[in-house]
């Protein structure tokens, strides 16, 4: 799976862009992502729901999935469900 930061403009969101292979790599490199100014979160805080399931022509992602943290707010985005 494919994971972007969320950032003000798609550009620099999509100048993040890293592969994954599931939920485990998501969640450390989100805990990487917020290891100097993040708080720390446990495992079933972070959320991986569907957004928008229409083709994006702009990234050419089939589907986008927001990720979250609870009682934070949004991290990213993912081209798919975070599998474990």
């Amino acid at each position: 799976m494919k994971f972007r930061e969320h950032r003000r403009l798609l550009s620099n969101s999509m100048a993040t862009v890293v592969e994954l292979a599931g939920r485990p790599e998501l969640l450390a490199h989100v805990r990487r992502l917020f290891s100097d100014y993040g708080p720390s979160f446990p495992d079933a805080a972070l959320r991986v729901e569907l957004y928008d399931s229409s083709f994006d022509e702009r990234i050419g992602w089939m589907q986008t999935w927001i990720v979250t943290i609870d009682n934070y707010g949004v991290v990213g985005f993912t081209d798919g469900p975070a599998q474990f």
